[in-house]
C-alpha cells in the first residue's frame, strides 16, 4: 500500500485552511501603519515650518516699520523708543528665523524617514508576497531606519 493512507481523521485536518496570521504579516501591517503615522508627522513638521516662517516674516516687517518710524520721527523721545523697540524686534526676528530654519531641517529629515519607511513597507509586502524572509527582513530594516529618522526631529 501507499506510504500515507487517507483516514477520515487526517482528511479533515489536511483540508481545513490555516487561518492564523503569520508574524511577518503582522510586522508588515505594523510597518504600513507606522508609515501612515510618519506621513502625518511629516505634515505636522511642514505646517510648523511654514507657520514659523510666516511669524518670522511678520516680525521682520514690524522691524522694518520701526526703522522707518525712527528715521522719520522728529520727537527725540519717540525716536529713542522706536530704536529700542527696533532692537527687541530684530533680536526676536532673528530667533524666529533660526527656529524656522531648524523646523525646515526637521521637516527634511522627517521626509527622508517617511520615504524610507514607505520603501520598507513596500519591500516587506513584496517579501510577504514572494514568501522570502530575506526580502521581508530587508524591508523591516529599512522601516526601522525610517522610524529612526522620523523620530529624530522630535528630540
Amino acid at each position: 500500500m501507499s506510504g500515507k493512507e487517507i483516514h477520515s481523521d487526517n482528511l479533515l485536518a489536511e483540508l481545513t485552511p490555516k487561518t492564523g496570521i503569520d508574524r511577518n504579516t503582522i510586522l508588515t501591517v505594523i510597518l504600513g501603519l507606522l508609515t501612515a503615522a510618519s506621513i502625518l508627522l511629516l505634515i505636522y513638521q511642514a505646517n510648523r515650518a511654514i507657520q514659523l516662517r510666516i511669524e518670522a516674516a511678520e516680525v521682520w516687517s514690524d522691524y522694518q516699520v520701526k526703522i522707518v518710524k525712527a528715521t522719520t520721527e522728529e520727537d527725540p523721545n519717540l525716536k529713542t523708543q522706536y530704536t529700542e523697540e527696533q532692537d527687541v524686534l530684530r533680536q526676536h526676528a532673528q530667533e524666529l528665523k533660526q527656529n524656522s530654519v531648524n523646523a525646515r531641517y526637521a521637516m527634511k529629515i522627517s521626509g527622508y524617514g517617511s520615504v524610507l519607511l514607505l520603501l520598507g513597507a513596500a519591500i516587506a509586502v513584496l517579501g510577504l508576497v514572494a514568501k522570502s524572509s530575506y526580502i521581508r527582513y530587508a524591508g523591516l530594516l529599512l522601516g526601522i531606519v525610517g522610524i529612526g529618522l522620523s523620530i529624530k526631529p522630535l528630540f
